[in-house]
C-alpha cells in the first residue's frame, strides 16, 4: 500500500481538480476553436468562390483567370494554395485549375461531374447565384465543396478536408501542450503551498517525535511563525505549535519542580539526620576549646586556638544551612543596622579572606536607617554566602566589595556583593542559583541557593551581572524602619 506524505496528499486533490476543470474547460474551448476554424475557412472559399462567380464583375471562366483569382487570394492567406475551381459548361470541356494530364485530377473532374448529375449529392445546384457548401469524397479525398450555377455554367470549388483537419490538428495540439503546462504549473503551485501548510505540521511533528524518543529534557526546533522569524503565530497550526511548545514548557517546568521538592525532601531528611548527630559535639567541642584557650598559652597556642575556632564555626554554618532547608522558617524581623552587620560579617571572614588572599572593602550608604526591620541572622547568612561564593570565584588576588545603597523613595535596600573573578561561565547563569548547582569543583552548590530563599522570604528579589572581569550579585529587600533614620558612617575592611 502506497504511503503518502502531507505534502503530497494535499498536492494530488488539487492537482487532480485542476486537470479536470482543465479537460472540461479545454473539451468547451477545442469545440469552440474547432468551429470557428470551420467557419473561417468556409468564409474565405466563400469568398475566394464569390469573386470568380459575381456577375458584376464578369470575368472570363478561363483556366488562366481562375488560377490568378486562387493565387492572389491564397497569397494573402500566408501563401497556401489548396483551393482548386472546376467549372462545367454546356457541351465545353471542363475548365479547373487542377492538372487534368494527372490521373488523380482526372478521376477528380469525372467524379465531380457525375455528382453533379444527381440532384441529391449537390442539392440547390440548380438555384442561379446562390452559393452552396457540403461535403464530397470525390477521388478517395474528402472536400468542402462550394458550388453555384451562374449564366455561364455550374462552377465548383474544391477545398481538401486533409488542410481543415490538419488545422484542428495543429489547434489541439496547442491545447494539449498549454494543458500540460497549466497542470505542472498547478501541481507546482500545489506543491509550494501543500509545503507551505504541511511545514509547521512537521516541525510540530519532529518535536513530538523528540520528546518520544528522549522525554522532556530534548530540545525543541523553534521556527519562524510568519517566515521571517519568531512572532505571534497567525493561523490555526501556528497556534498549535505554540500550545504545544506552552504545554511542553509547563510539563518540563513542572517536571522539574517534581525532582526539586523529591531533592529538597530527601535534603531535608539528610539535614535533620545530619544536624542532630553533628550540631551537639560541635557544641561540646567549643566549650572545651574555649575553656583551654581560657587556660592561657603562648602566642602560638593561642592563635591555634583561634584557628580550631573559626573552623568550629564554619562547621556549624554549615550545618545551619542544611538545617534552612530541614526546617525552613519565617524571618523574624526586627530592627537591624545592615552597615554594621555587613562590617562585622566581614570582620567574622577576615581570616578566611586573608588565607585565600583576597582583600576585602565595604561601601555603605551613609543614610541608611540603622533599624531596618530585618531578621539579622538570615541577612548575616545572605551575606556569608555571597562572600564566600565570591571568594571562591578569584583564581587568584582579588577583591571582594559589599555595597548597601538606600532607595528612601521605593523603601528599598540594595545589598552588592562584588568580585574580581572570571565572571560565571554561561553553561551556567541560567540556574546559578539552583538547589546543588556549583561551578566550584567540589561545590555542595547551596550557598547561592540559600542566598536567593532568605532574599525571597523577605520579599526581595536577587540578580547578578557578570563579566570578563568580575561579578556582582545584586539582592533588593524591602524594608520598614522602625525609628527615625540615624546616619551612618562608612566602615571599610581591608
Amino acid at each position: 500500500m502506497l504511503r503518502f506524505g502531507l505534502a503530497t496528499k494535499i498536492t494530488l486533490p488539487f492537482v487532480a481538480l485542476f486537470a479536470v476543470l482543465l479537460v472540461g474547460l479545454g473539451w468547451v474551448l477545442v469545440q469552440d476553436t474547432f468551429n470557428e476554424l470551420e467557419q473561417r475557412v468556409e468564409q474565405q472559399q466563400r469568398f475566394l468562390f464569390s469573386l470568380a462567380t459575381h456577375r458584376h464583375f464578369q470575368l472570363p471562366l478561363t483556366e488562366h483567370t481562375l488560377r490568378g483569382i486562387r493565387d492572389t487570394v491564397a497569397g494573402i492567406d500566408e501563401g497556401e494554395t489548396l483551393s482548386e475551381f472546376v467549372v462545367f459548361r454546356p457541351k465545353q470541356p471542363a475548365v479547373t485549375t487542377l492538372d487534368v494530364n494527372d490521373p488523380s485530377g482526372r478521376t477528380l473532374v469525372e467524379e465531380l461531374r457525375a455528382a453533379a448529375a444527381d440532384p441529391k449529392a449537390l442539392p440547390g445546384l440548380d438555384n442561379v447565384d446562390k452559393i452552396s457548401a457540403t461535403r464530397l469524397t470525390l477521388a478517395n479525398t474528402p472536400y468542402l465543396v462550394l458550388y453555384a450555377s451562374t449564366l455561364r455554367g455550374q462552377c465548383f470549388l474544391l477545398y481538401p478536408q486533409s488542410a481543415l483537419d490538419a488545422a484542428k490538428d495543429r489547434a489541439l495540439w496547442r491545447f494539449a501542450w498549454l494543458g500540460l503546462l497549466g497542470i505542472g504549473l498547478a501541481a507546482l503551485l500545489g506543491r509550494l503551498v501543500a509545503q507551505w501548510v504541511s511545514r509547521p505540521v512537521r516541525h510540530l511533528a519532529r518535536n513530538a517525535g523528540r520528546l518520544a524518543a528522549g522525554g522532556l529534557s530534548e530540545t525543541l526546533e523553534t521556527e519562524g511563525t510568519d517566515g521571517a522569524g519568531a512572532g505571534t503565530p497567525r493561523d490555526e497550526i501556528g497556534r498549535l505549535g505554540e500550545a504545544f511548545r506552552t504545554m511542553v514548557a509547563s510539563l518540563r517546568k513542572s517536571q522539574e519542580d517534581l525532582i526539586k521538592t523529591e531533592r529538597l525532601a530527601v535534603t531535608g531528611k539528610l539535614a535533620a539526620s545530619v544536624a542532630h548527630e553533628i550540631r551537639n559535639p560541635l557544641t561540646s567541642l567549643r566549650m572545651t576549646v574555649e575553656m583551654l584557650a581560657a587556660k592561657g598559652g603562648d602566642e602560638s597556642t593561642q592563635e591555634a586556638y583561634r584557628i580550631v575556632l573559626g573552623e568550629l564555626d564554619r562547621l556549624a554554618l554549615a550545618v545551619e544551612e542544611l538545617l534552612t532547608f530541614a526546617r525552613p522558617r519565617p524571618p523574624k524581623r526586627e530592627p537591624t543596622d545592615l552597615n554594621r552587620l555587613s562590617a562585622d560579617t566581614l570582620a567574622f571572614l577576615k581570616n578566611q579572606l586573608d588565607h585565600a588572599r583576597v582583600k576585602s572593602a565595604l561601601e555603605s550608604d551613609a543614610g541608611l536607617p540603622a533599624d531596618l526591620a530585618l531578621d539579622p541572622s538570615k541577612i548575616r547568612q545572605l551575606l556569608v554566602n555571597l562572600i564566600l561564593n565570591a571568594m571562591q570565584a578569584i583564581v587568584r588576588n582579588g577583591q571582594v566589595t559589599v555595597r548597601t545603597k538606600w532607595n528612601a523613595a521605593a523603601r528599598k535596600v540594595t545589598l552588592e556583593v562584588a568580585d574580581t573573578g572570571p565572571g560565571v561561565p554561561a553553561e551556567v547563569r541560567e540556574k546559578i542559583f539552583d538547589l546543588f548547582v556549583s561551578t566550584k569543583p567540589g561545590g555542595g552548590g547551596l550557598g547561592l541557593a540559600i542566598a536567593k530563599q532568605v532574599v525571597e522570604e523577605h520579599g526581595g528579589t536577587i540578580t547578578f551581572e557578570t563579566s570578563e572581569r568580575g561579578t556582582t550579585f545584586r539582592a533588593e529587600l524591602p524594608a520598614v524602619a522602625e525609628s527615625p533614620a540615624v546616619p551612618k558612617g562608612a566602615h571599610v575592611s581591608d
